[in-house]
């Protein structure tokens, strides 16, 4: 059986390179960004399964890992993904 990935942020850089490259090795891999519609390159690849996320929107990430975990066993999660916020940690929120 096959060991399945799941990358955040994967519609470039580190992201896009480790889908790549898992996919590669015979990994089933579902790779999340925020538009995957506009993905050219990974949905080429058979192996890859894009789908979409936002991690700024908690509903969302919520939504979607619900939604992998009821059609997928998840061997690694690969969270690369992320945006900055500024402040002191007890004067911003989630």
């Amino acid at each position: 059986m096959n060991q399945t990935i799941f990358i955040t942020g994967a519609s470039s850089g580190i992201g896009k390179a480790t889908a790549r490259l898992f996919a590669s090795k015979g990994w089933n891999v579902i790779a999340t960004m925020r538009t995957p519609e506009k993905e050219t390159e990974l949905n080429t690849i058979g192996k890859i399964t894009l789908l979409k996320l936002d991690v700024t929107v908690p509903q969302e990430i919520q939504e979607t890992v619900q939604n992998i975990l009821q059609e997928h066993e998840v061997d690694v999660v690969f969270n690369n993904a992320g945006y900055a916020l500024m402040g002191a940690l007890e004067a911003v929120s989630d």
